[in-house]
């Protein structure tokens, strides 16, 4: 169960020391959403999936607009049950990786996994090339959770559960099931040998984007997610364009008479597809939100 937490958390996107000068205004993960008829404002928060609760312990505002909120909103609904319903998007039909990776392509991840001194290959041979890099992911992230200690968007959607607000996500398990898992075996297969051929380019990447998201320093953030190189144009579009498009004709509608707190990938906030500039676009007043 402990490898599919690995995997779990890595599904739900592909995305430490702040300074003590005073921030910039936009420097912040918090967006305030109001105007336009809604009767309560809303409010936009951009979640590192591979940080834990702890960054969000102290930021007072934050967890104010948490409590006073309706609804809670994620990516996708985070229960017991999700990792064992992922299991069949995740397994291999009718092949296996030791099959579908060339001899020296399955030596270069296993030699990998066994470096990070968790695994061998062989445990996952019946895994899909992109469930494995989601794994290796997420043990090479600058910061991991743990169960006392759980990622960020599943602690959002927790506590709207403890405290008895509706709890929705914004696509269905298969639907991010498709997105994840809509290119094709030799597509994951090249994907995960790149990524493993530049692991250590990968792993300071990881760090650098860390660092950034600690210190909201949302210019950056919006600068490097308008440069992901590692996927195509088409590819881009599905992480993130396609995405936001859906998710800004969705939300006014719950927000209309409710405050949603919506905790979702900071990548899916960012640049002239984001959700910021969608809902300006819609009529909205989209505002940053000092979390301190």
């Amino acid at each position: 169960m402990r490898i599919i937490k690995y995997l779990l958390i890595g599904f739900l996107s592909f995305s430490l020391s702040a300074s003590a000068q005073k921030k910039k205004q936009e420097n912040t993960l918090l967006w305030e959403i109001s105007g336009n008829g809604l009767a309560k404002p809303s409010y936009l928060f951009g979640t590192y999936h591979f940080a834990d609760k702890g960054f969000v312990d102290t930021m007072k505002v934050v967890n104010e607009k948490l409590a006073a909120a309706d609804m809670v909103v994620g990516e996708l609904i985070i229960d017991k049950e999700l990792a064992v319903k992922l299991m069949p998007y995740m397994i291999l039909k009718n092949n296996s990786l030791d099959k579908l990776l060339s001899t020296s392509e399955y030596k270069l991840v296993d030699d990998y996994l066994k470096s990070l001194g968790k695994y061998e290959l062989k445990m996952f041979n019946m895994f899909s090339p992109m469930a494995v890099q989601t794994m290796i992911i997420q043990m090479t992230s600058p910061v991991t959770f743990t169960e006392t200690n759980p990622a960020i968007d599943q602690y959002f959607q927790d506590y709207g559960k403890a405290n008895n607000k509706d709890v929705i996500g914004l696509e269905t398990l298969e639907e991010q099931a498709k997105i994840l898992f809509g290119s094709s075996l030799e597509r994951q297969k090249e994907v995960l040998v790149k990524y493993v051929k530049e692991a250590e380019k990968n792993k300071a990447e990881s760090q650098k984007l860390y660092d950034e998201y600690i210190a909201q320093n949302f210019k950056a953030i919006e600068k490097r997610f308008s440069k992901l190189d590692d996927f195509t144009p088409e590819e881009n579009d599905r992480l993130l364009k396609n995405r936001n498009v859906k998710w800004v004709e969705k939300l006014p509608i719950l927000m209309r008479n409710k405050s949603l707190f919506i905790a979702i990938g900071a990548g899916h906030l960012v640049g002239k597809d984001g959700l910021i500039k969608g809902f300006q676009a819609k009529g909205y007043t989209v505002k940053p939100v000092a979390t301190n």
